[in-house]
């Protein structure tokens, strides 16, 4: 009987939930001044009872909405063994014309949170959060464009 095997990047769940509990405390950064009678401060209670309960995922989707307000999950897939997400500014949009922040991993809570530090890599949007993007300026009446290949 041969035996059993491991892939090497596939972590134990020990390590996964210690992993998270690392990127989730990374990415929150720290709480100084922060009363825990605000928005923010029930948010951040939250995030750490969802930790405490062992909740990664509702934890790693709570630091979005905490953390990367404009961020939206876009697309959540399971594919041979990795979770693929990614996160949108702009979920009307086509894929191919939004800005997504997209990561992958074995497991999905660590896989929101690669995303969501990829979003943070990405920064805000250049244009407000109510603004169009694409062409902005129409052509006006008297304007003539000739679009005849001769």
């Amino acid at each position: 009987m041969a035996a059993l095997t491991t892939r090497p990047d596939v972590l134990e769940p020990a390590q996964i939930a210690q992993t998270t509990t690392m990127m989730l405390t990374a990415l929150l950064g720290g709480d100084e001044g922060l009363s825990p009678l605000s928005a923010r401060g029930r948010r951040r209670l939250r995030i750490a009872r969802l930790l405490e309960t062992e909740a990664r995922i509702d934890a790693a989707l709570e630091l979005i909405a905490l953390q990367l307000p404009q961020w939206q999950l876009r697309r959540v897939a399971y594919d041979d063994g990795e979770w693929y997400c990614a996160l949108s500014q702009q979920r009307e949009l086509p894929d191919w014309l939004d800005r997504c922040a997209e990561a992958h991993h074995s497991d999905l809570a660590l896989a929101i949170l690669h995303a969501a530090a990829e979003a943070r890599r990405l920064g805000p949007s250049v244009s407000p959060p109510g603004a169009r993007r694409g062409v902005t300026a129409e052509a006006g009446v008297g304007d003539l464009l000739c679009c005849d290949n001769f």
